[in-house]
């Protein structure tokens, strides 16, 4: 079950926008989660054929960061994966605000995916999630920039969290919202002429459109 947004995005954009190099941007954090929804989740979208981009760690290849965003932003849709330590990254952070900036000036498709958290939590920073967002911040920033970079993070959580997504808590298994979120993402990206057979293996068709 889906929770309800306040926003929208159409797909339409996608066939006038020719600078698209990616098809799916996923942005996360935590070895944890990788090891689990986002590994399997990136593991399907490619058998999809889905051009899929993934950069949990920090710099560690080398890529400048002006590059890595220009890179978001030529991915037609971002899937945000939210989970209890996602604060705690602020390379997360930044990639989170560039792919709000996109889905503001010019549509970028958002899917959200709460992972163990609660959207609330997410939508207001609060508990634990709001005090890790505090420290991540203070630990690249001091004065004005401090101030503005806990201004542009809680907008973009909060904007995030406002747009339809999925509460992993509603699902039985990771797998089964896998299987939802690339149906999804197959009929943002026009696919829907595909049959259902030839989805990868574990994509059934008791999977629901939405």
């Amino acid at each position: 079950m889906e929770f309800s947004s306040s926003s929208s995005s159409s797909s339409s954009f996608l066939k006038s926008e020719p600078q698209f190099i990616y098809d799916v941007f996923i942005n996360s954090w935590g070895k944890e989660i990788g090891r689990k929804l986002v590994s399997h989740l990136h593991s399907v979208l490619l058998q999809a054929q889905v051009k899929t981009l993934i950069k949990e760690e920090n710099l560690q290849e080398g890529m400048e960061l002006e590059e890595h965003m220009r890179e978001i932003a030529a991915s037609k849709i971002a899937i945000i994966v939210f989970s209890k330590s996602y604060t705690e990254s602020t390379y997360c952070l930044l990639q989170l605000e560039k792919i709000i900036e996109c889905y503001e000036t010019f549509g970028q498709i958002v899917l959200p995916i709460f992972y163990e958290i609660d959207p609330l939590d997410v939508r207001h920073q609060k508990d634990d999630f709001g005090k890790a967002l505090e420290e991540a911040a203070h630990k690249s920033y001091s004065g004005e920039q401090l101030e503005h970079a806990l201004s542009r993070w809680s907008h973009a959580l909060t904007t995030a969290a406002g747009i339809r997504g999925w509460d992993v808590r509603n699902f039985r298994h990771d797998a089964e919202l896998v299987e939802k979120v690339v149906f999804r993402v197959l009929e943002l990206l026009d696919y829907e002429d595909l049959s259902i057979t030839q989805f990868p293996v574990g994509l059934e068709s008791h999977v629901e459109k939405h």
